[in-house]
């Protein structure tokens, strides 16, 4: 009973001495080959880690009364991980690349708002949605276009002419040349003016005629541009007395 007892405490000892006196892990990392540099994706890395084993020999010790005995032999293995870490230069590139696109991103917006702004103020509309900003830039360039029967150049314009010219552009769409073949021809109609979208076009039965005649585009706020007889590429409300009456239906393509 007193040899098992001695026999553990020395062993005890023994392990504990070995598993103090050995370093648990080390980070190195790999040597780099000489030669041409190319970027680095990532860097290597080991880690090196102790693991203590029982070796399958014995150690003969002798107790305190003279007698041998087998102690277990422990034997310690160093056992390497290796890993890899994205470098800083991955790091940095991806960084920068992220801040240009924020920064490009932000241009964009500031740019868009400010061209929101003047073309409200040119249209007479609140304009928020950039969405709809090629249909507003085409339909501002046009504003102030002297009106004659027929026309379809910068000269001068009618009202099909014009929603032609508007939708070609804009939409890259063909439309029929006189506006109750336009009318005739929409894919969806539109009966009540809450409904309409900018891009839409609004038509008229105009001077108490029973077919539609005249038709514009609509552009928000309850407002429409069109070319008038009397005063060219204008913007006009659908409130307005004489176009709330002579209204006939809105139409979608």
């Amino acid at each position: 009973m007193f040899i098992s007892k001695q026999i553990y405490r020395i062993t005890s000892f023994l392990l504990v001495c070995l598993i103090a006196f050995t370093p648990i892990s080390a980070i190195t990392p790999r040597k780099s080959k000489t030669g041409k540099k190319k970027p680095k994706t990532s860097v290597a890395h080991s880690s090196k880690s102790v693991k203590v084993v029982k070796a399958s020999e014995n150690v003969a010790m002798a107790t305190d009364t003279g007698k041998k005995v087998l102690l277990p032999k422990y034997d310690k293995i160093v056992e390497e991980h290796y890993y890899d870490i994205p470098s800083s230069e991955i790091f940095l590139a991806d960084a920068g690349s992220n801040v240009a696109r924020s920064m490009e991103a932000i241009k964009g917006r500031v740019l868009a708002q400010k061209e929101m702004q003047e073309l409200s103020s040119l249209l007479g509309i609140s304009i928020t949605n950039p969405d709809y900003l090629d249909l507003y830039r085409e339909a501002a360039d046009w504003l102030g276009t002297r009106y004659r029967r027929g026309g379809m150049s910068r000269a001068a314009v009618d009202c099909s002419g014009f929603t032609n010219i508007i939708y070609k552009n804009v939409y890259g769409q063909q439309l029929d040349r006189v506006s109750t073949t336009i009318a005739k021809n929409v894919k969806e109609s539109i009966t009540d003016k809450a409904d309409l979208l900018p891009g839409d076009m609004v038509f008229f039965s105009t001077f108490k005629k029973k077919h539609i005649n005249h038709v514009g585009v609509y552009i928000g706020d309850g407002k429409f541009i069109h070319a008038s007889i009397k005063q060219g590429v204008i913007v006009s409300s659908l409130s307005e007395g004489y176009y709330s009456k002579a209204w006939r239906k809105g139409g979608r393509n």
